[in-house]
């Protein structure tokens, strides 16, 4: 198992390849992956100044959460089950082009947790502030500014702080896909 020495960070080299998609789409492609990838960065930072975790690989896990979490969709409409068909398929992308290594089994299940309940309804007993979950179903909710072009209602996130991050959503929708992945390039970098 790799002891995590210092915070993991993102690899200086990272690209999305389209290729990685099952389908390839305008509306849950690769600029909404990265899209999703930045503003998953700015809620980790937030709940990370907020203390509400603990965990010294969130950040790592919650890079690749997002990276594949909408990969293997099969069309752009309503589906429960692309999170399940992703944690199942999608696993040796993160670790092979965002992690580096493979995961332990136990690590992984928390990312494949993740992945699957993003594409379902929230559980009844909701998922902890700063949670893994939690945090992704928020980045992720966060770019539905670009299927609704209206926000969202506040009360659909999980954390009280996400709705500040609306005018992020809305300045990243408004740019290129080659300047996302210089946002995502700096991330790498700092």
């Amino acid at each position: 198992m790799e002891q995590l020495t210092q915070e993991w960070t993102l690899p200086k080299n990272f690209r999305i390849d389209p290729s990685w998609f099952d389908h390839p789409s305008t509306l849950h492609g690769k600029m909404h992956t990265l899209r999703v990838m930045i503003l998953a960065d700015e809620l980790y930072l937030r709940a990370k100044q907020e203390s509400l975790f603990s965990s010294p690989t969130l950040y790592r896990d919650l890079m690749a959460a997002a990276l594949i979490h909408d990969l293997a969709r099969k069309h752009d409409g309503f589906c429960m089950e692309h999170g399940l068909w992703a944690k199942n398929t999608k696993r040796p992308i993160a670790e092979r082009y965002l992690l580096g290594f493979r995961l332990p089994e136990p690590e992984w299940t928390a990312i494949a947790d993740a992945i699957e309940a993003h594409s379902k309804p929230d559980p009844t007993l909701p998922f902890p502030p700063g949670s893994l979950p939690a945090l992704l179903k928020d980045a992720d909710g966060l770019d539905r500014v670009r299927i609704y072009m209206k926000p969202p209602n506040p009360a659909y996130f999980r954390h009280r702080f996400t709705a500040e991050y609306l005018d992020l959503a809305w300045e990243l929708l408004e740019l290129d896909e080659g300047r996302l992945e210089e946002i995502i390039i700096d991330k790498a970098k700092s």
